[in-house]
């Protein structure tokens, strides 16, 4: 038998225990203890954004040549401050006043450039929450923590607008149904809303009507760049076109349908990170607590998704790896696999078509 490739995978588990890192964007504070348990919208972690640069003519306010800024300051570059800590103060009238630059926000001082003060300045305090209900296994002082869950998971092959929580609410009613504007309304404030694609309208909708996230199967190339300018996080299981949500993504998710879900569009710190749903559920009697392996193998009898456009995700098992490469109606001659579709059809699928998925 010829040697089976390593395989684009993606994973559709029912049942598993999975680990995720919460990780701050700059170092700040952890705010939960080892083994505590969390839910999905627990703050477990908080830092102070900087960024907002401000200039200030520093010279211009004390009434002094560049020259003699320095003598006067009371805060050094590098150190922080607090709004209204005194940065500058001169004194005036032989010592009974004094002329003071105060800080007009907290943040910390960048540079002395000159006659010229730069302040970095800090915006609302971020605050990092924990998206997945479970326990803290593991923390990165000053940076975050490391959550174990146990819940479905349901990885897409495309996503955006950030991270979402809310009521997973099945809007339409097969998986090839496309969700349109009129479906949606202030009822759906707050949930994560799931049918087979999606109009340019409805997106715009969702986004105004504050939906916590959009899991589709497909959409179409020219609302990507829409779908990645706003805060909606939207999350794609299928493919970039007019595809159907694949049966065993659908399925799995309906049967969640009315329960808390997390949708996660950049997740981090696990293996081949992608977007990814979550819904937390209980592991009866202990089952479904193993961890999923890492990677799935390429062998016969693994279920495999077909992404060619003829049988686009189209779900089956690998049958058969002929020894040598067959050639294609297009005259291209490739490597792959007899491919057994639950439909009963059996085709042959090029390797480079063809992805692991459990």
């Amino acid at each position: 038998m010829a040697e089976l490739p390593a395989l684009a995978q993606t994973r559709i588990l029912p049942l598993a225990r999975i680990r995720r890192e919460r990780v701050l964007r700059t170092r700040g504070e952890v705010l939960v203890a080892m083994g505590a348990r969390v839910g999905a919208l627990d703050i477990v972690a908080r830092s102070d954004t900087l960024g907002h640069i401000r200039p200030v003519p520093l010279a211009r306010y004390l009434h002094v040549p560049e020259s003699a800024v320095g003598k006067y300051l009371r805060k050094q570059p590098g150190e922080n401050v607090q709004a209204r800590d005194i940065i500058a103060s001169k004194p005036e009238l032989f010592g009974t006043l004094q002329r003071v630059y105060r800080a007009p926000g907290a943040g910390r001082i960048a540079a002395l450039n000159g006659s010229w003060l730069t302040l970095d300045l800090a915006e609302t305090p971020f605050e990092l929450k924990a998206l997945y209900r479970g326990s803290v296994v593991n923390i990165m002082p000053r940076l975050g923590i490391v959550v174990e869950a146990i819940g479905a998971v349901v990885q897409g092959v495309w996503g955006a607008g950030g991270e979402g929580y809310g009521v997973l609410k099945k809007i339409v009613d097969s998986p090839s149904a496309v969700l349109a504007e009129d479906k949606i309304d202030v009822v759906s404030r707050g949930a994560i809303l799931l049918a087979g694609g999606v109009t340019e309208e409805a997106i715009r909708r969702a986004a105004r009507e504050h939906i916590s996230g959009l899991i589709v199967g497909g959409l179409a190339p020219r609302l990507r760049d829409l779908a990645a300018s706003l805060n909606l996080p939207l999350l794609v299981t299928d493919g970039l076109g007019e595809e159907t949500m694949s049966a065993p993504i659908w399925d799995l998710l309906v049967s969640h349908d009315g329960e808390e879900a997390s949708i996660n569009t950049s997740p981090a710190g696990h293996t081949a990170a992608r977007p990814e749903v979550f819904i937390p559920v209980m592991a009866p009697g202990g089952a479904g607590t193993a961890l999923p392996p890492p990677t799935l193998v390429a062998e016969l009898g693994a279920r495999v998704r077909v992404v060619a456009a003829s049988h686009y995700a189209g779900i089956g098992k690998i049958a058969q790896v002929p020894p040598a490469p067959r050639v294609l109606e297009s005259g291209v001659s490739a490597w792959g696999a007899e491919v057994e579709l639950n439909t009963g059809e059996r085709l042959f699928v090029p390797w480079e078509n063809l992805e692991l998925i459990d």
